[in-house]
C-alpha cells in the first residue's frame, strides 16, 4: 500500500451569457437528471486531442451530508507509456483504436452552499477544460428537458474561492520548501526599499546584464522534507511583495510550505490564495482510486473533519464576501 495525497480546490461555478450578468450556477438539476436518467446523453466532449468523458457509474448522492459527486476522465491516445518488467525490454501498450488511457477528476457540490470543489490530478483535466466540459454537458441536459439554448447559450466558468486568511497562515509555517517570484519590469523595482536581500540581489543582477523581466525560484529539491529555506529570508520575501502589489508594481510570487512536516504541502499563489485543501489515502499498487473511495476520505477527513471543518471554512468565507 501507498500512501497518496489528493488535492482539492473549490469553485463558484457560474454561468456567463453573452449581455447578461454573470449568475450563480445551480447544479443541483443537472446532477440528479444525470443520476435519475443514467446515459440519457453522450458524456464525450471532445477537447483539442484529448477527450472528457463522463463516468456515469461513478456519480452519486450521499443524503447523510447532502452532498453530491460525479467524476470525468480525460481520455488520451498519445504520449502512451511502456509496459515494462525489470531486466526485461519494454513492450508498447496496444490500444484500439477506441480505446484510450484514463485519468480522472472527482467533483463534489455542496447545495447548501452553491459551491462545487474539484479534486486536482496532474494528469487529468485543467480547470478550464473541467469548464468546457461541464458547459457541453449542461447544454446537452438543457436539451433533454426541452429548454434548449440554442439562440443564445450560457458558458460554464469556475470562479475560484479565495482563502482571505492564506497569507496570514503561511507566515506561520515552519517548512519552506520553494519560493517562485515574478517580475515583468524590474526598472519599476530598482529604487524601492526591500527587506529581501534575496530579492534585492536579483533586482542588482538585473541592472549589470540590461534585462529586464525576471523569474527566481528557489528550491528544497529533494533535501529532507524537514529541511527549510530561510524563515525569515521568506517571509521577508512575502513582506516586499506585498508591499510592491499595493503600489500596483507587476510582480507575483508562489509559495510551497508547510506547518510543520507532519502536515501537507501547501501551496499558495500570494496575490490570489485560492482555497485549497487535502486528504491522504491508502492506495494500492496497480489499482484506480475509486470515486467512492475519495468522496468518503474527503468528507471524513477534510469537510466534516472536527477540526479542519472545510464547510466550516467555505461558509465563512462566502458570508464575509
Amino acid at each position: 500500500m501507498a500512501r497518496q495525497l489528493i488535492r482539492f480546490n473549490y469553485f463558484k461555478p457560474k454561468l456567463a451569457t453573452d449581455g447578461e450578468e454573470d449568475i450563480l450556477w445551480d447544479m443541483k438539476p443537472f446532477i440528479e437528471f444525470i443520476l435519475a436518467n443514467p446515459k440519457a446523453f453522450s458524456g464525450a466532449v471532445v477537447l483539442g486531442d484529448e477527450i472528457s468523458d463522463l463516468e456515469w457509474n461513478s456519480c452519486g448522492f450521499d443524503e447523510s451530508s447532502n452532498l453530491y459527486y460525479i467524476q470525468l476522465s480525460k481520455l488520451r491516445s498519445k504520449n502512451i507509456p511502456s509496459r515494462k518488467k525489470i531486466n526485461q525490454d519494454k513492450e508498447s501498450l496496444q490500444l484500439s483504436d477506441d480505446e484510450f488511457l484514463g485519468e480522472f477528476n472527482l467533483l463534489i457540490f455542496d447545495p447548501e452552499t452553491n459551491v462545487l470543489i474539484t479534486q486536482g490530478n496532474f494528469y487529468g483535466l485543467t480547470t478550464k477544460q473541467i469548464s468546457m466540459s461541464l458547459s457541453n454537458l449542461r447544454l446537452r441536459f438543457k436539451d433533454e428537458i426541452e429548454e434548449s439554448e440554442e439562440e443564445n447559450p450560457s458558458v460554464i466558468f469556475l470562479q475560484p474561492i479565495i482563502d482571505k486568511h492564506a497569507i496570514a497562515r503561511v507566515k506561520t509555517n515552519d517548512i519552506y520548501r520553494k519560493v517562485t517570484i515574478k517580475g515583468a519590469d524590474y526598472h519599476e523595482l530598482a529604487n524601492e526599499e526591500l527587506s529581501s536581500s534575496t530579492l534585492s540581489s536579483a533586482i542588482s543582477a538585473l541592472d549589470q546584464v540590461n534585462g529586464v523581466n525576471f523569474e527566481i525560484t528557489i528550491s528544497m529539491s529533494r533535501a529532507s522534507k524537514e529541511e527549510s529555506l530561510s524563515q525569515e529570508e521568506v517571509r521577508n520575501m512575502v513582506d516586499d511583495i506585498i508591499d510592491l502589489k499595493e503600489k500596483s508594481l507587476d510582480v507575483s510570487m508562489n509559495l510551497t510550505s508547510r506547518k510543520n512536516e507532519e502536515n501537507a504541502i501547501e501551496y499558495v499563489d500570494l496575490l490570489t490564495p485560492r482555497l485549497t485543501s487535502s486528504i491522504a489515502v491508502e492506495v494500492e499498487n496497480r489499482s484506480t482510486i475509486a470515486a467512492e473511495y475519495i468522496f468518503q476520505n474527503f468528507k471524513s477527513q477534510n469537510y466534516f473533519d472536527p477540526q479542519i471543518n472545510m464547510r466550516g471554512v467555505v461558509r465563512s468565507i462566502l458570508y464575509q464576501s
